[in-house]
C-alpha cells in the first residue's frame, strides 16, 4: 500500500499539517516535532508526490536547458554548470540536444513546455528568435548563451566572440605568421561566426589576405576540423598557422598534420577558442582563447531562480563574461 501523509503523521503522533509544513518547509515547526516527522519519513520510506505537490504550488523545481550538440565538450562543460548549480538549488534539470536543428528545438520546447519546466536556458542553433519568443509569450523564464538580448524579455550571457577571434589572430601575427588559415564554423549565424569576422578584421589590418582556399568550413566536431586541414593540405597554399574557430576542430586538425608530417608548432602553429577540458591534454596542449563555461552555467540557474522567485517581473540582464 502507498504510503501517505495521513501514515506520517499518525506514526508521528502530530497533525497532518505538521507534517505537511516539515515536508514542504511552509512553516517553522519545533525542533521536536520536526525530529519525529522525519523520523516517521524515514522508517516508512514515504516519498512526497512530486506533482501533486507542483500543481499546488504551480512551480516544478526543473530547469530545461537546450544546447546544439552535448556529445561537443565545450556543451557539455556548460550542461554540468548547469547541472551542479541546478543541484545545489534544489531544480532538476532536462537536458535536451536540439542536433544544431531548429524544428527541434521546437520540438523539445513543447516537450519542456509539457513538463511545466520554471524556466529554460537555451543556446539557440540560428539566428531565429522563434523558440525564444514562444517561451517569452508564456510568461516562462528564459536565459540564453550567447546571443544578445535584443527586443525580449531574456536574460544574456555571452561573450565578446569577434573580439576573442581577433586576439586570437592577433597573437598568431605577433608570432611572425602571414600566411594565417581559419577553420569556419558549421554556420554563419552562430557566435563563432563572429569570430571568423574577428580573424578577418585583425588580417585586414596587418594588411594579409583572406583567400576563400585558406577558409576551409568543418562542422563543428573534431572529425570536421580533421577533414578541413586536409582540405588545406590539399589546397597547395602557403600557410604556417591555423586559426579554428571552435577547440574541437583545432585537435581534429592537429591530427590531420601529424598525420602529414608536419611538427606543430615548429611547422605550423594552431590556435583554438573555447578552452575544453581536452585542450590542455592534446599533444601538444592548444594554445586557445579561454571563456568561463561552468560559471556562465552557474549564472544562467542563477537567473533562472530570480526570475522565479521574484514572479518574472525582474527585466532582461546581459552578462558579458570575460576571456583570457
Amino acid at each position: 500500500r502507498k504510503i501517505t501523509i495521513k501514515d506520517i503523521a499518525k506514526n508521528a503522533g502530530v497533525s497532518i499539517a505538521t507534517v505537511s509544513y516539515v515536508i514542504n518547509k511552509s512553516r517553522t515547526v519545533s525542533p521536536e516535532l520536526t525530529k519525529r516527522v522525519l523520523a516517521a519519513v524515514e522508517e516508512t520510506g514515504y516519498y512526497p508526490n512530486v506533482n501533486a505537490r507542483s500543481l499546488k504550488s504551480k512551480r516544478t523545481s526543473t530547469i530545461g536547458l537546450i544546447v546544439p550538440d552535448n556529445s561537443n565538450p565545450f556543451f557539455a562543460e556548460i550542461a554540468k554548470g548547469v547541472e551542479d548549480a541546478g543541484f545545489d538549488a534544489g531544480f532538476s534539470v532536462i537536458l535536451c540536444n536540439s542536433n544544431a536543428m531548429l524544428e527541434r528545438e521546437l520540438a523539445y520546447i513543447d516537450l519542456l513546455l509539457s513538463k511545466r519546466v520554471d524556466g529554460v536556458i537555451f543556446a539557440p542553433t540560428s539566428l531565429s528568435i522563434e523558440p525564444v519568443k514562444r517561451l517569452v509569450d508564456l510568461g516562462i523564464p528564459v536565459a540564453v548563451f550567447y546571443r544578445e538580448s535584443g527586443e525580449l524579455d531574456v536574460d544574456s550571457i555571452r561573450i565578446d566572440n569577434l573580439d576573442g577571434g581577433y586576439r586570437a589572430t592577433q597573437y598568431l601575427i605577433g608570432l611572425g605568421h602571414r600566411h594565417i588559415a581559419c577553420i569556419r564554423p558549421l554556420s554563419t549565424e552562430t557566435p563563432s561566426g563572429q569570430r571568423v569576422e574577428g580573424f578577418r578584421k585583425a588580417m585586414w589590418e596587418a594588411g594579409l589576405d583572406c583567400c576563400n582556399e585558406l577558409m576551409p568550413q568543418g562542422n563543428n566536431r573534431i572529425r570536421g576540423g580533421e577533414a578541413a586541414a586536409r582540405e588545406l593540405l590539399e589546397s597547395g597554399k602557403k600557410f604556417s598557422a591555423i586559426f579554428s574557430t571552435n577547440d574541437a576542430m583545432a585537435i581534429g586538425a592537429m591530427r590531420a598534420l601529424r598525420d602529414a608530417g608536419l611538427r606543430i608548432p615548429e611547422d605550423v602553429s594552431v590556435a583554438g577558442f573555447d578552452d575544453i577540458i581536452l585542450a590542455r591534454y592534446s599533444e601538444p596542449p592548444l594554445t586557445t582563447i579561454a571563456q568561463p563555461k561552468q560559471e556562465a552555467g552557474a549564472l544562467a540557474v542563477q537567473r533562472i531562480i530570480e526570475r522565479v522567485e521574484l514572479n518574472h517581473t525582474d527585466g532582461p540582464r546581459e552578462f558579458v563574461l570575460e576571456t583570457e
